[in-house]
């Protein structure tokens, strides 16, 4: 049985993500269809890339990622097939993918949109999804391409005494996560104080472990699950109460 994960800016008041489901189930009856996000927001491959990049090891091996984020239509963009690491992916060429592997992929495939002519995105999608399925092969649904929009995702730049990261996303629960990671750290001395700026004259001077290593409604620094460092408030909105947006700078002052 396959595992089908979907990821797409599609949100969910309209029908475009049951439409897409529907097709896929059809080309597929025994595929399981797990939802990673349809709440992207539109356009944003940044986001987009930093969700399915920390989700889709989870998954088991040869799981299909399916990411439908910033399309431009049928017949105005190229659609990708690729094989990273034992898992398929299919998305946009819009440099989303690129943002996901930190190596080459073992095979990147173009669609191949001419020979077979269907009327919809969906049915290029399914046909792919079918060939995985059925042959675990997509060297037959296109050309192996090197040819591809290429983006690179924000890292941030390490300098002699100090990190400089970006706020890369704001979750539910207002948390700003940077993208700045604990692997990060290990070139600077533990004995070092750490300051986080997160505006001119604001601060954090200290990482904690959970949200109630501090008081309801104060501020804290610590790392995800992931990894990332994030700025939080203990039962409260940290993105609203310290003014933080997306792309805003992060800097963490070793002194």
């Amino acid at each position: 049985m396959a595992v089908i994960t979907l990821l797409t800016d599609f949100g969910d008041k309209d029908y475009y993500v049951g439409l897409f489901k529907g097709d896929l189930y059809a080309s597929s009856p025994s595929a399981k269809i797990v939802d990673i996000s349809h709440s992207i927001p539109p356009y944003d491959i940044v986001t987009a890339a930093f969700f399915l990049k920390n989700v889709y090891a989870h998954f088991p091996k040869g799981t299909i990622h399916i990411a439908r984020v910033f399309e431009q239509g049928l017949g105005k963009q190229k659609i990708l097939a690729a094989k990273y690491q034992n898992y398929y992916f299919i998305a946009p060429d819009n440099g989303l993918l690129t943002m996901v592997f930190e190596d080459k992929p073992d095979l990147i495939v173009e669609v191949d949109m001419k020979q077979v002519k269907f009327n919809t995105l969906e049915e290029y999608y399914c046909r792919v999804v079918k060939e995985i399925t059925f042959n675990n092969n997509i060297g037959s649904i296109g050309m192996a391409t090197s040819k591809y929009v290429e983006k690179k995702s924000m890292i941030p730049v390490l300098q002699e005494d100090k990190i400089v990261g970006n706020v890369i996303h704001v979750d539910n629960f207002g948390n700003a996560i940077t993208n700045i990671h604990l692997g990060d750290l290990e070139r600077f001395k533990p004995d070092k104080q750490m300051r986080i700026n997160y505006r001119k004259h604001d601060y954090i001077d200290r990482i904690v472990q959970n949200y109630g290593d501090v008081p309801q409604t104060y501020s804290l620094a610590r790392f995800n699950s992931l990894g990332y460092l994030e700025l939080c408030i203990n039962c409260g909105h940290a993105a609203d109460l310290l003014g933080l947006s997306k792309g805003d700078g992060i800097q963490i002052l070793f002194e």
